[in-house]
């Protein structure tokens, strides 16, 4: 919870100042030569993940099972933007994963084995507050929707009979990223975005334009 809050606190005070400085040097903003972008980010993955074994929590309380091994993966993406002067269009799809063994209420010994896969689909739109030369300063929002495979494996025979099947559900998904900023040049550049949503409250990667 400190985390979120210094996180968003973090964000609107950048934020507030970007929107006042949000004209370059020279009173004006120069275009994108290169209209299309390609990006390969990684994200923490920390508000995704969490929500996943949370909920994996809530049910081992009611039915007394106990979890362990509990691993998640970063939220990995891959994105594409469209400039239209100060804005930019595309979107994102992303993938992460998580997974634990679960010993069932009376036994000592993992019975099951859960994993679940998250894929993303990210609308995003952008602005851009600040560019010069190499560095530029924007922000950006993404609606969309998570599209969650549950898996489970019996790892006894108690737990080969308990083990449900796959199943797949749908959830809204969204990222919030106030301030964020790109180094590089019109080609080839690095980027970092701060944030809340399900990708979590850091990404970076690479950015390419053509």
């Amino acid at each position: 919870m400190k985390l979120k809050l210094i996180a968003l606190s973090l964000c609107l005070t950048v934020i507030g100042s970007s929107f006042v400085k949000g004209q370059s040097s020279n009173g004006g903003f120069s275009s994108v030569s290169n209209k299309h972008e390609i990006r390969l980010a990684a994200s923490d993955g920390l508000t995704l993940t969490t929500v996943d074994i949370f909920g994996m929590g809530l049910a081992d309380a009611i039915i007394g099972s106990k979890r362990s091994d509990e691993k998640s993966s970063l939220v990995y993406s891959l994105g594409y933007r469209y400039s239209i002067s100060r804005f930019r269009l595309g979107g994102d799809l992303g993938f992460a994963q998580t997974s634990s063994k679960l010993a069932l209420s009376g036994e000592k010994s993992p019975s099951i084995k859960e994993r679940e896969l998250n894929f993303l689909v990210l609308p995003t739109a952008e602005f851009i507050y600040y560019k010069r030369r190499l560095f530029e300063l924007y922000g950006g929002a993404s609606a969309g929707v998570n599209l969650v495979r549950h898996t489970e494996s019996g790892l006894t025979e108690a737990g080969k009979k308990t083990a449900q099947k796959s199943s797949l559900s749908t959830s809204f998904a969204y990222q919030v990223n106030p301030i964020a900023f790109r180094v590089g040049n019109e080609c080839v550049g690095g980027f970092v975005e701060a944030g809340l949503g399900n990708k979590g409250f850091l990404t970076a990667g690479i950015s390419l334009r053509f």
